[in-house]
């Protein structure tokens, strides 16, 4: 079934993000930041960061950035003080203004990640154009700007890696995650976030949008729990379990500006 394109607000949507609280459940990269090449040189653009920062000023409404990124990094790129931080896809959490705090079963394979970090460092130096992003509970081998030649080489040795340690691996945009082997994700994060904080009560309401294949575990499990819950995907012309799709992040942009004048 084709996904409808959102047009910032129908009545219906409004509605549906009407409710007390309003919790904003939002990935980064290719939703709130155009995608860049390397991890490092991506921007929430200024425009919507104080976008944001307003949303998160605005009576019964809640911020949370859920990242792929350490939470530290993904604090950094959002720049709101009043931002829950989801990071690595569902390991920490970290309320406003405080430190991440890590799920006790994610801490126990630190050193396991930490080998296969240093692992993947060696075994990838000589594929021009590989990025080996340690965040510490979880690392990303990222190849966006190698050789198309290369990936069936850099899929088998993260493979490889991944299975000899015991360690789970996924796949987004052009990048390799290997994981903790848990059931722990955006879906399952997102879930537990909401109902501490009171937004998948009666009359709470919930809008979720991320671009990338693991951002589809925050559409499904969402969708499940709180059929009311408005899901949006940006970009991509692939399947998605998301209800809506705008095409890129400034169009994104738009609707959080709709949004800030309907929550006032």
């Amino acid at each position: 079934m084709t996904t409808p394109h959102l047009a910032p607000l129908t009545p219906d949507m409004a509605k549906r993000l009407s409710g007390t609280p309003l919790l904003l459940l939002l990935d980064i990269d290719g939703t709130l930041s155009p995608i860049a090449l390397r991890p490092g040189d991506a921007v929430v653009p200024p425009e919507t960061q104080a976008l944001l920062r307003a949303l998160g000023a605005a009576r019964g409404v809640i911020v949370a950035a859920v990242s792929g990124r350490a939470a530290d990094d993904a604090r950094r790129m959002l720049d709101v003080d009043s931002a829950w931080i989801v990071g690595n896809h569902g390991m920490e959490v970290a309320p406003p203004g405080k430190r991440a705090a890590v799920r006790d079963d994610v801490a126990a394979f630190v050193d396991r990640i930490a080998a296969a970090c240093r692992r993947a460092t060696d075994a990838l130096r000589g594929y021009d154009g590989v990025i080996v992003e340690d965040k510490r509970w979880t690392l990303s081998v990222h190849y966006r700007r190698a050789a198309r030649a290369s990936v069936p080489d850099i899929e088998r040795i993260a493979g490889e890696i991944t299975a000899e340690l015991g360690l789970k691996l996924t796949r987004g945009k052009e990048v390799l995650e290997i994981r903790p082997p848990l059931d722990v994700h955006k879906g399952s994060a997102s879930v537990e976030l909401a109902q501490s904080l009171g937004a998948l009560t009666d009359g709470a309401s919930v809008l979720a949008a991320g671009d990338d294949r693991t951002d589809e575990d925050m559409f499904r499990v969402l969708r499940a729990r709180a059929p009311e819950a408005v899901t949006v995907r940006v970009g991509g012309a692939d399947e998605t379990a998301a209800e809506f799709r705008v095409p890129d992040p400034a169009r994104f942009r738009e609707l959080l500006e709709a949004l800030l004048v309907l929550r006032g």
